[in-house]
C-alpha cells in the first residue's frame, strides 16, 4: 500500500480494527485480548491494542477483534478471531506469514485457535497467557484459591447453602470486605498468598476477579462448571499447607461438558509456540502460564513449545519491547 490503512468495523457482533502500515512487510499479527468482566464498558470504535506499536512501526499489519461476548467467552473469541483473519485475507490478500498473539485469557484463545485452525497460523505467542484448558484454569487457578479463602475467612464471601456453587450468589463479592478480612489476620493472608503464588498486596483483587470469573462461567455454562481439584496437587495439598478444612465442589455434568467442549486444549502444538510469562503475576500464575509446555510434552510435541524466562511484575506488565523479542524468538528458524 502507498499509505497506512486503518479499518474499523463489526463482524457478527464483534468490533474489530485492522492497521496496515505503509511499509507493510507482508506479515500479519492477529491479537487476542484478555478477559472482560460482563458489563465492562467497551471502546467504539475499537482502539489500537496495547503493546503493538513497535511492531506496527516495524511493518507488521495488526488485526484485533473485540469479541462478540464478554466474560469467559472462549468459543466466541476463537470464532471471532478466525473470522477477522479470514476478513483480512479477503480484503488485503494472503500474508506471507500470520502470527497469533494472545494476552491473559487470550493466551488460551490463541492456543485453542492454533489447534483448531492449524493451517491459518505460522506461530503463537502467549503473553502472560492462560496455557491450560478452561477446566484446569478454573479448577486450580480460580476455584482453589477462592475456596481456600472461604475456609480461612468464613462468612466474608456471599453466603448460601450451596457455597460457591449456589446459583443464588451475586455476580461479585465485596472487594473491600475481602481486604478487610485479610488485613485482620496477616498471618493467614500471607500463608494464602504464598501458597497460591500471589503477592500479598494483590491478593484481594485477585480473589475478587476469580470469584467473578467463576460465577460468570457458571451462568454461561448453566451450572457449576468444574470439580474441586483433589489429590497431591489439589485440595488435599491446600489443606495440608493452610491447616484448614476446605469445602469440595462437584461440577454439574452438563456445565462441565460445556467447559470441556469450548475451552479444551490437547497440547498438539501444530505450529511453534512461545510462552512469555511475567516474573510475578497475581492473576495468571506460573502454573497456568507455563502449562502448555507440559501439555505439549505429554502429546509428544514438546519441541514445538519454548518457555521464555519470566519478566516484569504485575499481570501483563512487561517492560520495553518484550513482545517484539518474544515474536523474534518465534520467527527464528
Amino acid at each position: 500500500p502507498a499509505q497506512a490503512v486503518v479499518e474499523t468495523g463489526e463482524l457478527e457482533g464483534a468490533q474489530y480494527r485492522i492497521d496496515l502500515p505503509a511499509n507493510w512487510n507482508g506479515e500479519l499479527i492477529v491479537n487476542a485480548h484478555g478477559y472482560e468482566p460482563v458489563g465492562s464498558p467497551r471502546e467504539r470504535p475499537l482502539g489500537f491494542p496495547g503493546g503493538m506499536a513497535p511492531l506496527l512501526a516495524e511493518g507488521f499489519a495488526i488485526a484485533a477483534s473485540g469479541y462478540s461476548a464478554q466474560g469467559w467467552a472462549i468459543p466466541e473469541a476463537v470464532a471471532d478471531t478466525e473470522r477477522l483473519r479470514a476478513h483480512f485475507v479477503a480484503r488485503h490478500g494472503v500474508p506471507k506469514r500470520t502470527w497469533l498473539v494472545g494476552w491473559s485469557m487470550g493466551g488460551l484463545v490463541a492456543l485453542a485457535s492454533a489447534e483448531r485452525y492449524p493451517r491459518a497460523y505460522d506461530g503463537v505467542v502467549s503473553m502472560c497467557g492462560v496455557g491450560v484448558s478452561s477446566e484446569a484454569a478454573m479448577a486450580t487457578g480460580t476455584l482453589a484459591p477462592v475456596a481456600a479463602f472461604d475456609a480461612l475467612f468464613p462468612g466474608v464471601l456471599p453466603q448460601a447453602p450451596g457455597g460457591l456453587a449456589d446459583p443464588s450468589l451475586p455476580a461479585a463479592p465485596d472487594g473491600d470486605a475481602i481486604e478487610a478480612a485479610l488485613s485482620g489476620n496477616e498471618a493467614r493472608a500471607s500463608a494464602l498468598a504464598d501458597h497460591f503464588d500471589i503477592a500479598r498486596g494483590d491478593l484481594a483483587g485477585s480473589l475478587w476477579l476469580y470469584y467473578v470469573a467463576l460465577r460468570e462461567l457458571a451462568q454461561r455454562a448453566g451450572g457449576f462448571p468444574v470439580d474441586s481439584a483433589t489429590g497431591a496437587g489439589g485440595t488435599e495439598a491446600d489443606e495440608a499447607a493452610l491447616g484448614v478444612r476446605i469445602r469440595r465442589y462437584a461440577a454439574d455434568p452438563a456445565a462441565l461438558a460445556y467447559v470441556r467442549r469450548t475451552g479444551g486444549l490437547t497440547g498438539a502444538a501444530p505450529v511453534p509456540v512461545v510462552l512469555q510469562p511475567n516474573a510475578v503475576d497475581p492473576i495468571v500464575t506460573a502454573r497456568l502460564s507455563r502449562g502448555y509446555a507440559s501439555l505439549a510434552a505429554g502429546a509428544g510435541r514438546g519441541a514445538q513449545v519454548r518457555v521464555l524466562p519470566g519478566v516484569g511484575e504485575g499481570h501483563c506488565g512487561f517492560p520495553g519491547d518484550t513482545l517484539g523479542q518474544a515474536l523474534q524468538r518465534l520467527r527464528m528458524p
